[in-house]
Order: C-alpha cells, then structure tokens, then sequence
C-alpha cells in the first residue's frame, strides 16, 4: 500500500479535509505560551523529523498528507508512528471517535494512546486532563521535566497542586536549574516550610540557590497579610549554622539587601534567636521608619529598656 492510500484509509479520502481555521489558531497560541515548543514538536523530533513549527500544523489537506508522508516514512517502530497519526487524529473532526477508532483498528499498545491523549491535552493547556493521563501508572515517564515545567508555569498561580501532583507521582530528575527553581517556586507557594526542607535535600550549591530564593519569595511574591503570614514563618525556620550565615549574608549585604523589608526581617530574626542586642544595633538603621503601623525606633527603645511595646 503506498502513501496515498494510507493516507486515505486513514483520513479518508474527501479532497477538502483540513484543520479548522480556529484549531490552527489555537494550536499556534499554545505554541508561543509554550516557549515555542509543543510537546507534539518534541515528539516528531524524537522520530528524527525537524523543523516541527513549518510542518504542524498543516495548513491544507497537501500540507497534512506531507505530513503523514514524512511520519509514516520514519525509520521509527510503527507503534510510534501510529502515536503521531493517533495525535493529529485527534485534531480533526470528529476528533475522538476517529482517533479512537484508528488506535482500535492499528492495535496501538494502550499505554501509548494514553501518553498521547495526556500530550495533547497537555498541549492545549487542559492540565487537570492532561495530568489525569500522564501520571497513570501503566507510563514510563517521558519528558518527564519538561512536563513539570509546563504545569509550573501554566497552573493557576494560587494553586498550586497541580506541579506538586505530577512530581510526587513520576519524580521527574529535575535536571536543570530551570526546573528545579520553577517547581521550587511553586513549593513555596504551598507551604514555606516543605520548600525549605526540600532546599535541604538538593546538592550544596543548589541548595544555597534555593534558599536565597526562598527569601525571595517571601519578600519579592507577597503583600500584606501574606507577606506577612510568610516573614513570620521565615524567621522562625529552623536554620543551621551554615543557612544562619547564607540568610545574614544575602540580606544585610547581598543581592537580598535591595528587597522591601530586608532589614525588618533581618532584625526580627534576631530577636527570634534572643539575640536583642544585635537587633538593637541594627534597629538603628531604622529609625523613624513606621512598618505595618510599628515605628522601629519605639521598638528599639523598649528592646534597650527590656520592656514590653504595647
């Protein structure tokens, strides 16, 4: 059977079919919030077919059989092919039943059809579908970093359960710092406290990365009661001696000195140690400044006194 009639078996044989005008739309908007890079490119380049973004989407049924062509011509194991067709299939009217119907009819491996619907959601930012999917059991996970990144940048940003979901169920390498600062973002988000003791668990250098971070975070990503919430369980972390010295470090003459509040939280975790005469000293520096209704030069003043501010 040559190309052609592949094709047709396949697609069908009407002369017009072609993608709709708001599926291309659409397919071209998720690339670009994608950083310019389906999932679905990934996989064509996996099957040893470059230049994705020129081939997908096609823009006419020429375009869509030069597709098929190039993918069913692949020096690739059918079952990948037949992923790829089973992908595109589920562009097209009317979508899942010939998707469906074509994995049924090629024998595509379950676990296979379950991957590309996972991907193809995934591509249309439909991430609580796409995660239904990709953290099945019956998957060796692929991409598997690439996947956290797109969940950490895409979920909605108050929640947060969606990246932390996929990596405790897959446990994706986090092999660049790219990731692993995005995911660690999102960790943070959901509780300050795990974010830290997950920092702990990274290499040496990573770590200290994280941690600076983690301050960050509280100070860069927070307002009002949040932050504040947040300071509050900053300065209360059960640092070591090294993370006590990193925290001084990076706030009273680091990058972290420029933050809002650096100083207020520098000193708090002073006085949160019992260290008040070192907080007096730094209060110094901020006298007559008035924080969310507390003038700091009354609060050193009491520190000196050993009396309580009322």
């Amino acid at each position: 059977m040559d190309t052609e009639e592949e094709f047709d078996t396949v697609f069908g044989s009407e002369p017009n079919l072609a993608y709709h005008e708001q599926t291309l739309h659409d397919i071209q908007k998720h690339r670009r919030l994608l950083e310019n890079e389906l999932f679905f490119d990934r996989l064509l380049k996996a099957v040893g077919i470059d230049q994705a973004s020129k081939l997908y989407p096609p823009r006419s049924n020429n375009d869509l059989r030069i597709l098929f062509d190039r993918i069913t011509s692949s020096t690739s194991p059918d079952h990948q092919k037949q992923s790829l067709v089973y992908y595109i299939l589920r562009d097209l009217p009317p979508k899942k039943t010939t998707a469906e119907a074509f994995a049924e009819s090629s024998y595509l491996p379950e676990k296979y059809q379950v991957f590309i619907d996972g991907i193809w959601y995934l591509d249309r930012l439909k991430l609580e579908r796409a995660l239904d999917y990709l953290t099945s059991p019956s998957l060796i996970p692929t991409f598997p970093d690439e996947i956290l990144y797109a969940l950490c940048r895409h979920a909605t940003q108050n929640d947060s359960s969606l990246p932390l979901s996929y990596y405790y169920s897959v446990s994706p390498p986090l092999a660049s710092f790219k990731v692993l600062s995005a995911f660690f973002e999102r960790s943070c988000k959901a509780s300050l406290t795990e974010a830290f003791y997950f920092s702990r668990r990274c290499g040496p250098l990573q770590h200290h990365q994280l941690f600076e971070q983690l301050i960050t975070f509280v100070h860069a990503n927070s307002a009002g009661d949040v932050r504040a919430s947040r300071a509050l369980e900053l300065i209360h972390l059960p640092l070591g001696e090294k993370e006590e010295q990193w925290f001084e470090e990076f706030l009273n003459e680091g990058k972290g000195n420029t933050l809002y509040g650096a100083m207020d939280t520098l000193m708090m975790r002073k006085i949160a140690r019992g260290k008040v005469r070192d907080a007096v000293d730094l209060g110094s520096k901020l006298s007559g400044r008035k924080i969310d209704g507390l003038n700091w030069m009354t609060l050193r003043e009491g520190l000196q006194k050993g009396t309580t501010i009322q």
